[in-house]
This record gives structure tokens, sequence and C-alpha cells, in this order.
């Protein structure tokens, strides 16, 4: 473990790499927003409020490539961290789950573009461990991981709430699936489970870290100081 934090400081404070990466991120955030999302957000009339929460993967690639470039510059922002860790983690593997469950369902393994199954499975892999590696720089902090709880939890009500006007299974604002078999809404519930225990599995084992840090931080206090020292 010791090479992959000394790998991932490299990648964090050599200019080049670090720009390099911001720079991906961005583009993957543009691509995946305009490609996968474009034409969603006026098929399915999402009202502003709900845009934050709608291009989950692409936003995940752009929180990673804000948090890199913050601890670049030394502004890190744990809270921007624990964000996009999970972030990355959740909706990885969310993708990941999904494209397994396709091609269970449909045998149909296709790869026919930038946006076909194996394509998406292989990119959100990635995804995954960017999260992973991000994880190694999240300082417990119960402030920070209520903030990142709350988030998720509205991120779920946004996809999967019965709030999307007319959006089949009564569903909200989740993205756009390929149909299986016919069927445009086979695998959303599964979707919609696999989203809420990520939610509540990441953000909740953070708390758990965060609360018992505080609890031996309390217990064992830092000795003070001697005087003029």
């Amino acid at each position: 473990m010791r090479w992959i934090r000394g790998l991932s400081d490299w990648v964090i404070r050599t200019p080049a790499t670090a720009w390099l990466a911001f720079g991906a991120c961005v583009f993957a955030f543009v691509f995946g927003t305009l490609g996968w999302y474009g034409a969603f957000f006026g098929e399915v009339n999402a009202p502003w409020w709900a845009y934050p929460f709608i291009p989950d993967c692409p936003l995940a690639a752009l929180m990673f490539g804000i948090a890199l470039v913050l601890m670049h510059l030394n502004r890190t922002s744990n809270l921007i961290n624990q964000l996009a860790a999970v972030f990355c983690i959740k909706y990885g593997v969310w993708t990941m789950s999904f494209w397994a469950l396709y091609w269970l369902y449909t045998g149909e393994v296709e790869l026919s573009g930038l946006f076909s199954g194996p394509v998406m499975f292989v990119t959100h892999l990635g995804l995954t461990i960017m999260g992973l590696l991000l994880l190694q720089y999240v300082r417990p902090g119960a402030r920070d991981t209520l903030i990142a709880f709350g988030w998720f939890i509205l991120s779920d009500v946004v996809d999967y709430a019965p709030i999307a006007v007319g959006r089949l299974g009564g569903y909200g604002y989740y993205p756009p699936l390929p149909w299986i078999n016919g069927d445009p809404v086979a695998l959303v519930p599964a979707m919609l489970w696999n989203a809420v225990v990520m939610t509540w599995l990441l953000n909740g084992a953070l708390l758990i870290r965060a609360l018992m840090w505080r609890h031996k931080a309390t217990q064992h206090p830092a000795p003070a100081r001697a005087p003029g020292r």
C-alpha cells in the first residue's frame, strides 16, 4: 500500500501529471454530459434545481479533477475529497453493475462505440479506482461526512422518487438506460437499490470512522506542549 500512496503523491505534486489529469476529467465531464445526457434533459423536462443531481458519472469525474488540482495547489478541501471519492466509487460501481446485469439478461456484449457497454464498463472501473485512490486522502470528519451523506441521499431521491411527471415506472430523473427486451424500466428497481445501498454503505462507513476517531481523540487527547517550545 505504501507504494500506491507514494505514486499517488507523485501524481498530485507533479504539475504535468496533475494538470493533465485535471484536463482529462474536465473533458470526461463535458463529453459524458453532452453525449449521454444531452438530449435527456429536454426529454424529461427536468427542473433547473435537479440538474446538479442528474449527470452523476460525469460530475464524479469533474469532482475528482477539482479535488486533485486543489491538493496540487496546497488548497486541499477534505469535503471535496470526500464527495469526489464517494461520487467515483458509488457511480463507478453503479454503472458496472448495470452493464453486468444488462449482459446477463440480454447477452448483447456489443462494442459499437464510445458509449457501448464494454467501453463504459472499463471507463467506470477506472472511475471506481480513482475514488478508492482518493479515499487515501479523506480525513475523518463528522461534519464533512454528514454533508456528503445528505447530498447522496438527495441525489437518490431526485433519481428515483416519483417526481418526474410522465416518467415510465413513476420514477424520478435517473440516467437514461438501454431497454431490456423492450422494457425501458426492467432494471431500474435493481439500480435503485444499488444506489441506495452504496449511499448508506459508503457514507455510513465513513461516518462510523469519523465518530470512532472523535471518540478516540477525546479519550486520548494530545499531550500539552511545554511552555516556550
